[in-house]
């Protein structure tokens, strides 16, 4: 059952849940569509995290009152979202990128072929952006993977590198601090601040799919 309450003055926020599931990954996403399509006056932006939305309002066109009962009669079941779009993303886990891949292998008691293998498998839910602009928050990782955050997490992350935390992995991007363990790097941008209307490689609701590249491949597709 969806809780709405206000978050500030000119904020609402719904909450679906209090877990990270599919499913309420789901809820979230037919919400939001739903939301789209009907076109509530006054509604200035949404945002979507693992099991909330957050919904910016000007109060000057309606009152909290007033979206909540349009909230609470929005036709989500009739809503049609199609198949999810499957990105694939090339990293490269050569020695120079890989910073940390020791650091898994210990953690993990894996070989770094294993890491490598278990760590390109999966098909990733993408389930929020965040932290960085186009910095995307996935589900699926496999639990051999699993690996604790950096002790002392590092000043500056490069932009495309790819990371490891506790049951997450994702790709920094833009240069920034960060505390995940990196394993490789991809030369691919998430995020292409010059390209206004579509600047983020992925959105809430797609899949990713990593694939390894050779330390050559890098250098060619970086050019």
């Amino acid at each position: 059952m969806k809780k709405y309450q206000p978050y500030g003055d000119t904020a609402l926020l719904v909450t679906f849940g209090n877990q990270v599931s599919e499913g309420l990954h789901l809820e979230v996403q037919f919400f939001l569509r739903a939301l789209e399509e009907k076109k509530i006056e006054g509604v200035l932006e949404c945002f979507a995290a693992y099991s909330t939305v957050t919904i910016v309002y000007d109060f000057l066109k309606i009152s909290y009152s007033e979206l909540v009962s349009q909230l609470e009669h929005l036709e989500v079941a009739k809503v049609i979202v199609g198949a999810p779009k499957i990105v694939r993303i090339p990293v490269c886990y050569h020695a120079h990128f890989s910073w940390d891949m020791d650091e898994v292998m210990k953690q993990t008691v894996l070989t770094k072929t294993q890491v490598v293998k278990l760590h390109t498998t999966p098909i990733y839910l993408v389930y929020m952006l965040g932290f960085t602009p186009g910095f995307f928050y996935l589900g699926g990782l496999d639990d051999k993977l699993r690996c604790s955050r950096k002790e002392n997490p590092r000043l500056r992350m490069e932009e495309g590198a790819v990371g490891i935390a506790g049951m997450q992995t994702g790709v920094y991007s833009v240069s920034s601090p960060g505390g995940w363990q990196i394993i490789g790097k991809t030369p691919v941008s998430v995020f292409d601040k010059k390209d206004q209307k579509n600047p983020f490689l992925v959105k809430p609701g797609d899949c990713v799919q990593f694939y390894e590249i050779s330390w050559e491949e890098y250098k060619k597709m970086q050019r």
